[in-house]
């Protein structure tokens, strides 16, 4: 009995600083991160969109603090999330909503690797590995080590090539040298052993469902924020970036050109809609709506599903709002709005041409490609 109560009041212990978080403003901030990572945190296969489900709350506000200072970066992913601008409050919520999501169960989420060799790769992992990301490879938080489980296997190849190189810091020793005897093909086994680990914990016939968590703040002050990137609650998700101070429309739009094209998107069309009513006597606000595509990319993805059509070509259009403030808009492009699961290739079709319409968009917001 006495070992239950202790056990039990541990567990209390544990899940005093989730409890603690507002659950709610989490799960709303996730909004921005979902743009790259997925409603769920479930990320993509590919370098740039790592799961972030189910992660330490601890390892996420790090991780989330590094890109704001410096120490890790990706100017794209600081502008969209807007971490920058976040409080401590809101590093905490939404790592509390993200660490608590839990996808190991649900085999839609499985992590599979179409390369490298498993069994070299384990052998890799019990010699160097293990101590510190546990034998089941889930991490140890005291070691400030986190899961290796569960994460798509080219984020994990990107990372272990950027620890070598030393773009990144491992285990936050800027002299660890663990990767250095290793080559390319050590790191594909590696990642290709570490994408089998997450099969244990599959549950036949188990779906996941998301938390739903109510507030009667709704979209609180984040859709005052007067610069940056908003995320808009409509039925289909519109990102808005403000354009940055002092730069003109032609400047903003010689940039997203300019960028489209650096990037492999088409301009396919261009309405200069305020510059031809003002044709006609009609005043309004500045209008334009430009218009990017990919032909291959948009076959593969209507062809997965008939609803990208209503988003081809990709669409973005810069407003001026009733206080002369220019906006750049975009409907939220991927597949992760209604968290509809899709084969993979699609998924990384969509959260790729959803990156680059965001890099257009920083390049308008800026004045420069």
């Amino acid at each position: 009995m006495f070992k239950r109560i202790v056990i039990a009041a541990l567990a209390l212990v544990g899940a005093m600083p989730l409890l603690a978080a507002d659950m709610a403003n989490g799960q709303l901030i996730n909004k921005s991160c979902a743009l790259c990572h997925g409603i769920h945190g479930q990320g993509a296969s590919g370098k740039l969109s790592p799961r972030i489900a189910g992660l330490p709350r601890e390892y996420i506000i790090k991780a989330m603090k590094d890109y704001v200072d410096g120490t890790r970066v990706y100017p794209l992913m600081v502008r969209t999330s807007q971490i920058d601008k976040f409080t401590e409050k809101d590093f905490t919520d939404v790592a509390a909503y993200l660490s608590a999501l839990d996808l190991s169960s649900d085999e839609r989420f499985n992590i599979k690797s179409t390369f490298g060799d498993p069994d070299e790769g384990k052998s890799i992992y019990r010699s160097d590995c293990r101590n510190c990301h546990a034998r089941d490879a889930y991490g140890k938080p005291s070691k400030e080590a986190p899961p290796l489980a569960g994460q798509h296997p080219e984020y994990l190849f990107t990372t272990m090539r950027g620890f070598k190189e030393g773009h990144r810091i491992h285990a936050n020793d800027r002299e660890d040298d663990s990767f250095v005897d290793y080559g390319d093909e050590d790191f594909m086994n590696l990642a290709a052993y570490l994408a089998t680990k997450d099969d244990r914990k599959i549950v036949a016939g188990y779906e996941f469902n998301p938390p739903i968590f109510r507030t009667n703040l709704a979209l609180r002050d984040r859709d005052n924020l007067s610069d940056s990137i908003q995320i808009t609650d409509i039925t289909q998700t519109v990102v808005r970036m403000a354009v940055d101070a002092g730069i003109t429309t032609a400047q903003a739009e010689k940039a997203m050109i300019a960028k489209a094209k650096e990037i492999g998107l088409k301009k396919v069309a261009q309405q200069k809609v305020s510059q031809f009513l003002s044709k006609q006597g009609v005043e309004m606000p500045h209008l334009s709506i430009f218009q990017f595509c990919n032909p291959l990319d948009a076959r593969l993805m209507v062809m997965a599903d008939p609803v990208f059509s209503s988003y081809m070509p990709c669409r973005i259009s810069m407003v001026e709002d009733a206080d002369g403030k220019l906006w750049l808009m975009m409907l939220n492009l991927d597949m992760l709005i209604n968290s509809k699961l899709l084969p993979t290739e699609v998924v990384e079709t969509a959260v790729r041409v959803n990156q680059q319409m965001l890099d257009v968009m920083n390049a308008g917001s800026a004045g420069k490609p």
